[in-house]
């Protein structure tokens, strides 16, 4: 007994190393993202108490602006296909990456909603933007500028919202990521590779420009990238937050979504729920699309964003 006692602790031991090795692995081959790193890499910044915001402005300073907000994984470039048909149409367009996303610093978080209303906030005021503006989110981008316009309802023109988080439900399914161990080793060793399986299998098929590819590996090639993502996913309600829907449902600020009917991250059927919260909610369906619309379906979606910003300009 007492030797099968020893054999079953070594083999105990073997499984624990063997398991060590991709995340001592991944953890050390991280670089850091510090300010001379930003710098080399390029592109705009902005200081903040919270930390360094990368973003992109582009168009007449003077025209109205629009905020384009992404989602939880994929950084601004997954506006890049986007952005120059809204700046050709007139409009000042400012993309930006979340805290730990992207070229943006990696704060320790929690990344909950006074961390994502606060980057709005620091955006607007940082820039000097006239308000109200215009602000698209897509995906979790979305639960954060219906989380936003419900603090600040004075700041906001209208919102236009690409398969919007914010109904999904707590399922319970995360709760093995809410662990403290193992939630942080599935996240470190698996959690590059899941954010980036969607981009790959567009890009493959022909659907999305090859570029996201390289872009996305080297954001996450810094540190704090899949540790951002699972504070997100412990601290933010992204599935929960009809509440917030309903008191931007009484502002009557419009409200413009644009959904596919193949969407299985945030599920389609989320519409007719947000209808009931947003009585001036109007909206575009693209049958089949999934959830990566924004840049697989980038065409259908800019000329829907069109349409519903420029019916309020």
């Amino acid at each position: 007994m007492h030797i099968l006692l020893k054999i079953g602790l070594g083999l105990l031991a073997s499984i624990i190393v063997l398991a060590a090795v991709p995340y001592v692995y991944i953890a050390l081959s991280t670089e850091k993202l510090d300010r001379a790193a930003q710098d080399a890499l390029g592109g705009l910044y902005l200081d903040t108490e919270q930390g360094r915001l990368s973003y992109t402005r582009d168009g007449d300073l003077n025209a109205p602006a629009v905020i384009l907000v992404h989602g939880f994984s994929t950084p601004k470039f997954v506006w890049n296909q986007v952005k120059p048909e809204l700046v050709k149409a007139g409009f000042q367009v400012i993309t930006f990456d979340h805290l730990g996303r992207g070229l943006s610093d990696r704060p320790d978080g929690p990344y909950d909603s006074n961390l994502y209303r606060q980057e709005l906030t620091d955006l607007i005021i940082g820039l000097k933007l006239t308000t109200p503006v215009s602000l698209v989110g897509y995906s979790m981008g979305g639960a954060n500028v219906i989380d936003y316009t419900a603090q600040y309802p004075d700041k906001i023109k209208q919102l236009v919202l690409i398969a919007p988080a914010g109904y999904m439900g707590d399922s319970g399914s995360l709760s093995t990521l809410a662990k403290p161990v193992i939630g942080d080793y599935i996240a470190t060793v698996f959690g590059k590779e899941y954010a980036a399986k969607s981009i790959r299998d567009e890009v493959k098929s022909g659907a999305a420009p090859a570029e996201m590819l390289p872009l996305f590996e080297r954001q996450a090639s810094y540190q704090g990238y899949t540790k951002a993502l699972l504070s997100t996913l412990r601290h933010y309600p992204m599935g929960t937050l009809s509440d917030r829907y309903q008191i931007v449902g009484g502002t009557g600020i419009p409200v413009h979504a644009i959904w596919g009917t193949a969407d299985q991250v945030v599920p389609y059927c989320g519409l007719a729920e947000m209808a009931e919260d947003l009585p001036q909610l109007t909206s575009t369906t693209l049958d089949d699309g999934n959830h990566n619309i924004t840049y697989a379906r980038a065409r259908e979606v800019t000329d829907a964003l069109l349409l519903a910003l420029g019916d309020q300009f």
